[in-house]
C-alpha cells in the first residue's frame, strides 16, 4: 500500500516564501501517512534545534532546490522548482515523486506532563554532564512509568513501547481517554459511554520505579563498599510541563516512549540555560529557568522556550531573532515573547476576564474580518469598582491596552481608571481635578493614553450621524486584516469596542461584531453571547442623530 503525504498548508506558504537553499523537515510518521508540520532553517549541525519542538515531531526529510543535493537518509524530500516537488523514499533507497495533500490543520492529541526532578549541578562543567548523563538514562530507562490524570490508567515504559494497566493493551489514543472520569464518579468507568474532548490536552504525571522488577537477579551477593567524594555540586529542584503531539489513531503503548522524549528535550533546554549561568554566576546563585508554550497560527504547532525569569523580553530579543531566523518567520510582530504564550484550557478558566467572548458565536458571512489575536473583555462593574453610566470607554480601552499585552508588545499591567486619568492629567489634556471623577473620555483621550502607555499610535475615524457607519465599512475591514487591533467607537454618551465587521458589497451595507462595556454581570458567556453583549450588530444600531469617533490603533512593526 502506497504512502500518504500530507504537508500543513502553514509550512507550504513558509516555503514558499523561503530564500534559503536548504531547510529540515519535521513531522509524524505512521503506517499509512506522513504528516509534514514544519521545517527548521539549521544553520548550525550540532545545535539540538528539535528541543524547542513537541516530543513527537521528529525529523522525517529535507527540503532543497535540487533533490541530487539532498542526502538518501532523508525518508521525506521536498523539492521546491517552479513549483512545490514531493518525493519519498522507495525500497531501493531512491527517491520516487509522489503527490501530496494540503491541510490547514491536523488533528493531534496534544499530551503534557508535569512534574518536578531534581537536578545535580557542579562548578565544573564536565560534572555537570555526567550528571545529566545518567539522568537522561533514567528517563529513557523501564524504570519510568505515567500515570493519566484523571484515571486509573498506567503505562509502564518497555523499550519502545508501554506496557497498560488499567486500559487494553491495544487501545488507540483517542479510547485512552475514556478512562478519564472526575473525582466524584463512582460507577465503573468502563461501563459508560464518554465522548471525546479534542480540544483539551492529556495531562500524565511522571513516576519511578525505584527497584526494578529483575533487579534482585542482578544484585551481587557482597557487602558495598562506599566512597566519600566532596564536590561542589548543588541540587536544583526543576518544574517541568511538557508537550507532545500523537494522532489520535495511534496506538496508546506508543505513548510512554513519546513522553520520555519530551522530559529529555525539555531538560537539555533546562540545562542549556543552567549551564550558562554557572559561566558567569556562583552555582549558589543559580536561578531556575521557566518553560513558556508558544502555538503561533503562522506555525500551527507548538514551540516550547526556556527563559531565565531575571531577564526582561528586550534582553531575550536577540535569541528570539535566532528562533525566528530558525522558522524563516518575519520580525514584524511578537511571536515569542512572554505575552504570546500559549493559553491551555486551565490558564482560560483562571483568568479573571473572560478571553475572545466572539468565539463560538457565528463568525461567517459575506465578507467577515475579524480581529487577530486575544483580548480581555473589560466591562462595567469589574473589580469591585463601580463605573456603572460613565466608564464605558475607559472599559473600552482596558480592553483594547488587554490586547497589546496579550499579543506581547507591553509588559505593563492594563491601567485602572485612576491611572488612565492621572495619564491625561499628566499630558495636559486635563486638569488636576480630572483623577477620581467621574467624567466620560473619548476616542481622542484613548488614542493620547494608547500613545503614553504603549508608543501606540492610532487612526482617528469620524462620522457626523450613524446612518453613514457602513460607508466606513471597508476602512474598517481593511483596519481588521492588516492591524488587527480592536476599535473604540464613542458617540453620543456611549463607547463601544467594534472587533469585527462583516460587509456585504451588494448592498454596501454591513454588520458590526461588538463587544459591549455596559455589561454589568457575572462573567458567564452564555449570558454574554445571548443577550446581545458581545453579538453581531446591524449597521441601525448606530443612532442616525448621533456622531461618532473611531480610534484604530495601529499595530507597532516590532518583534
Amino acid at each position: 500500500m502506497s504512502t500518504k503525504v500530507v504537508l500543513l498548508s502553514t509550512l507550504v506558504k513558509r516555503l514558499e516564501r523561503y530564500q534559503g537553499e536548504s531547510a529540515v523537515l519535521y513531522g509524524i510518521k505512521s503506517v499509512k501517512t506522513v504528516t509534514v508540520v514544519t521545517f527548521l532553517n539549521q544553520q548550525k549541525v550540532d545545535e539540538n534545534y528539535e528541543n524547542i519542538l513537541p516530543a513527537g515531531l521528529e525529523r522525517i526529510g529535507a527540503f532543497g532546490r535540487c533533490l541530487d543535493e539532498i542526502n538518501s537518509d532523508n525518508y521525506i524530500a521536498l523539492v521546491q522548482d517552479e513549483k512545490l516537488k514531493c518525493f519519498i523514499q522507495d525500497q531501493d533507497n531512491s527517491f520516487k515523486s509522489v503527490l501530496f495533500k494540503t491541510v490547514d490543520d491536523v488533528d493531534l492529541a496534544t499530551l503534557r506532563v508535569e512534574t518536578k526532578i531534581s537536578v545535580q549541578l557542579s562548578s565544573k562543567e564536565e560534572e555537570t554532564d555526567r550528571f545529566l548523563e545518567k539522568l537522561l538514562d533514567k528517563i529513557n530507562s523501564d524504570a519510568t512509568s505515567f500515570v493519566m490524570d484523571k484515571s486509573k490508567v498506567a503505562l509502564l515504559c518497555s523499550g519502545d513501547k508501554s506496557v497498560l494497566y488499567g486500559a487494553p493493551q491495544d487501545v488507540n489514543v483517542e479510547e485512552l481517554t475514556t478512562y478519564m472520569q472526575d473525582e466524584d464518579e463512582e460507577e465503573n468507568i468502563k461501563t459508560k459511554k464518554k465522548s471525546v474532548v479534542k480540544d483539551v490536552a492529556l495531562l500524565f504525571k511522571l513516576y519511578w520505579s525505584t527497584v526494578l522488577e529483575d533487579a534482585s537477579s542482578d544484585v551481587p551477593q557482597c557487602a558495598p563498599l562506599i566512597y566519600h567524594q566532596r564536590r561542589n555540586s548543588h541540587v536544583l529542584c526543576l518544574s517541568f510541563d511538557t508537550i507532545s503531539v500523537v494522532p489520535w489513531s495511534d496506538p496508546a503503548e506508543n505513548i510512554g516512549p513519546i513522553l520520555c522524549m519530551a522530559i529529555t528535550r525539555q531538560l537539555k533546554l533546562m540545562m542549556e540555560d543552567l549551564k550558562e549561568q554557572l559561566r558567569h554566576t556562583s552555582i549558589r546563585n543559580i536561578e531556575i529557568p521557566k518553560i513558556f508554550h508558544f502555538h503561533p497560527e503562522s506555525l500551527q504547532h507548538y514551540v516550547t522556550l526556556v527563559y531565565h525569569p531575571q531577564r526582561s523580553d528586550q534582553s531575550l530579543e536577540s535569541y528570539r531573532k535566532d528562533v525566528h531566523q530558525w522558522f524563516d518567520l518575519p520580525l514584524d510582530r511578537p511571536i515569542f515573547k512572554r505575552g504570546n504564550k500559549h493559553w491551555f484550557a486551565i490558564d482560560y478558566e483562571n483568568s479573571r476576564q473572560l478571553i475572545n467572548t466572539h468565539m463560538g458565536l457565528n463568525l461567517t458571512g459575506s465578507n467577515v474580518s475579524l480581529v487577530q489575536g486575544r483580548y480581555a473583555y473589560h466591562h462595567y462593574m469589574q473589580d469591585n469598582f463601580d463605573d456603572n453610566g460613565w466608564g464605558c470607554a475607559y472599559r473600552s480601552l482596558q480592553s483594547i491596552i488587554s490586547w497589546f499585552r496579550l499579543q506581547g508588545y507591553t509588559e505593563r499591567t492594563v491601567p485602572t481608571h485612576h491611572e488612565i486619568q492621572q495619564c491625561l492629567v499628566d499630558i495636559g489634556d486635563k486638569p488636576p481635578s480630572f483623577v477620581k471623577s467621574r467624567q466620560w473620555i473619548g476616542s481622542m483621550e484613548v488614542s493620547f493614553c494608547l500613545q503614553t502607555l504603549l508608543g501606540v499610535e492610532s487612526t482617528i475615524l469620524n462620522v457626523s450621524s450613524g446612518a453613514e457607519m457602513s460607508s466606513k465599512a471597508q476602512q474598517i475591514a481593511e483596519h481588521f486584516r492588516t492591524h488587527g487591533t480592536p476599535i473604540m467607537i464613542g458617540g453620543g454618551v456611549l463607547a463601544h469596542t467594534i472587533i469585527g465587521i462583516d460587509f456585504k458589497e451588494d448592498t454596501a451595507d454591513a454588520r458590526f461584531l461588538i463587544l459591549d462595556p455596559h455589561y454589568t454581570g457575572v462573567e458567564d458567556l452564555r449570558v454574554i453571547q445571548n443577550k446581545g453583549w458581545c453579538n453581531w450588530k446591524p449597521s441601525s444600531f448606530w443612532k442616525a442623530d448621533s456622531f461618532y469617533n473611531m480610534c484604530l490603533p495601529l499595530r507597532p512593526t516590532s518583534f
